[in-house]
């Protein structure tokens, strides 16, 4: 575990939900799940086990694992639906980089030659890759290239074989924080017009302060350059411009009055740049297991091409290298019991029992994300590459940290979403004793995040943090097993409710304020989102017919690259965006079709 949407609307959803709530009044329950203490028991003891030394991402212990978990949906019954046919979905994830002893830099300029090094005069950014440049220099204003507002700071010099020196963001007319003001854009911009490398500096008008920003931390969002680029320090960059006779403010204050570029060669200076990037990537696996709809004899029944989502990510710390919370034990066996060997087994558990009911409407996908403690890179990755139809997918159940239940109480993260559900959920609580917190948000903390982003409503069942969170001491004997089997039969009682009842439930998008949680209406927009476009922006897969995209002349094509001035990475990004808007405001849409860019207004709507 590590410590906004688009919605869905069923007509008479409602109504389901009051006879759910009318069925747990009258005292109408379902039969005890007959779940297996020696089965959750004896898998936990495994995967907790030094044998799978933590299950750290791309150590042996997490393939161990993965291989456990496929032989468990084998036994079951499952079917594979991953890649090739198999049960296992493969990614690639970066489990480390650090800048290598070769990364410095030489300038040279009428003045003389000067020594630059990393740390102190520049830092080589996350996104950039290794390589090794000399070239003479260019200034290029913002490296912004902006046909929809007539401005091209690489109009009038040509900087093929050369390396850019460029300020950061864009003129304040674009939007500072737009799709053109990203690290990532102007890398590739530069590149594209052949650039060899790019010097990124602060300008004056926008930081008094001149705050380098760290190789450590991550401003490509997952997405990397072709091409070095470093963030410079403004001391080096007025250096490299006095020669001729300019200043950043100067230069700066041209751009962003007259809109117009100042672009041109810098006489005399060239510089040699080698980044050293050492990255280390390793391929881990989503394990994935999928029990069809059954319905009993004769044709399937109306919704079986549907299913729900039960997950739980099966990585750790290995030996707590990243992400131990005690600094004296890292190298030490991080075994992970509650974090998420308890998930993992709880997992397994409902497959078993619900491959066991004659009566299941929908399918179920069962899932083991790898990469989490990464930063959900499982799940966003299935979400982004799904093996069924997200479209499908009626509902989500993860199982993160379940095994150290106290006080009866149970947080359940994402329910502030689905206000509908949350007096029939709080009876099935009940219904075992449990008492749902109504202090536990989670947005981001764990694998149904991404599946709350992609719309498909999520439910996050976890029984609290504790001393022994992130730290060699997860251990096995300090699981609640009685408490753990009362929080999965509570979570087979929802999982079924889902499974069984005719009408999907509907995301409502919150705001936050100081802490506190505002609902309302969620805007709609009108298009799905390609999953398979890793481009910059989100590719659409359709668009509703008389929806608000529609109406603004968006097709099937397109590619969103801002909403409002600010740059998309994601199609959760564009959710997010459009969650903080109401119905019947309008936004400002930036649009990538067939090499040119658009600026359309759309006007949201309610979801109909």
């Amino acid at each position: 575990m590590r410590f906004t949407t688009v919605s869905r609307r069923s007509l008479g959803f409602f109504l389901a939900v009051a006879a759910l709530d009318a069925a747990a009044a009258s005292g109408e329950t379902k039969a005890r799940p007959a779940f297996e203490r020696k089965t959750l028991e004896d898998d936990i003891r495994y995967l907790a086990s030094d044998e799978l030394v933590g299950r750290g991402n791309g150590g042996s212990g997490l393939d161990d694992a993965a291989l456990y978990i496929r032989k468990r949906f084998e036994v079951l019954g499952l079917e594979p639906v991953a890649d090739s046919g198999t049960y296992f979905q493969a990614f690639r994830v970066m489990t480390g980089q650090e800048l290598g002893r070769h990364t410095g830099a030489l300038v040279r300029t009428p003045d003389g030659v000067r020594t630059l090094e990393y740390g102190r005069d520049f830092e080589p950014l996350s996104l950039s890759p290794s390589g090794e440049v000399e070239a003479p220099l260019i200034f290029a204003g913002y490296g912004v290239t902006a046909p929809e507002h007539d401005y091209d700071d690489y109009a009038s010099v040509d900087v093929r074989g050369r390396i850019v020196l460029i300020l950061r963001y864009a003129p304040q007319v674009f939007g500072e924080h737009g799709w053109h003001a990203t690290f990532v854009r102007k890398a590739r911009n530069a590149a594209s017009h052949g650039a060899l490398a790019v010097l990124v500096v602060n300008g004056p008008r926008h930081h008094r302060e001149d705050k380098i920003v760290p190789f450590s931390l991550d401003v490509g969002a997952g997405e990397t350059a072709t091409i070095p680029t470093v963030h410079l320090k403004r001391e080096r960059a007025e250096a490299l411009l006095r020669a001729s006779g300019r200043s950043l403010l100067e230069l700066q204050n041209g751009i962003d009055e007259a809109l117009a570029p100042r672009s041109f060669a810098i006489e005399g200076v060239e510089m040699s740049l080698t980044v050293d990037v050492r990255r280390a990537m390793v391929t881990v696996s989503n394990v994935l297991g999928f029990l069809p709809a059954s319905s009993g004899p004769g044709a399937p029944g109306p919704l079986a091409g549907e299913h729900i989502v039960i997950g739980a990510h099966y990585d750790h710390l290995g030996l707590g290298e990243k992400g131990s919370r005690d600094r004296r034990s890292r190298g030490l066996v991080h075994n992970g019991a509650d974090d998420n060997a308890s998930g993992v087994a709880g997992v397994l558990e409902l497959a078993r029992v619900f491959s066991l009911e004659p009566n299941r409407p929908r399918g179920i996908l069962f899932a083991a994300f790898a990469g989490e403690e990464l930063g959900l890179r499982g799940s966003y990755y299935y979400t982004n590459h799904p093996a069924l139809p997200l479209k499908d997918a009626v509902a989500m159940i993860n199982l993160d940290m379940i095994g150290r239940l106290r006080h009866d109480v149970l947080y359940l993260g994402g329910i502030d979403r689905l206000p509908q559900l949350q007096g029939w959920i709080e009876s099935r609580l009940k219904e075992e004793g449990l008492a749902l917190s109504g202090r536990f948000t989670a947005d981001e903390a764990s694998d149904h995040a991404p599946f709350i982003r992609a719309g498909v409503p999520s439910l996050f069942f976890f029984t609290g943090l504790h001393g022994d969170y992130h730290k060699p001491t997860d251990d096995f004997q300090f699981i609640n097993f009685e408490g753990m089997e009362r929080v999965l039969r509570a979570g087979y009682r929802v999982s079924s409710d889902l499974l069984q009842g005719e009408e999907r439930p509907m995301l409502v998008a919150v705001e936050r304020d100081d802490q506190r949680y505002t609902k309302k209406a969620a805007a709609y927009f009108g298009i799905g989102v390609d999953n398979s476009f890793d481009g910059e922006g989100v590719r659409f897969a359709y668009v509703a017919q008389d929806g608000p995209a529609a109406r603004a002349g968006l097709e099937v094509g397109d590619v969103l690259l801002e909403i409002d001035g600010r740059a998309l990475g994601s199609s959760g990004r564009a959710s997010s965006i459009i969650q903080q808007r109401r119905p019947g405001e309008i936004v400002n849409a930036k649009i990538w079709r067939k090499g040119q860019i658009l600026e359309v207004k759309v006007r949201l709507s309610n979801w109909p």
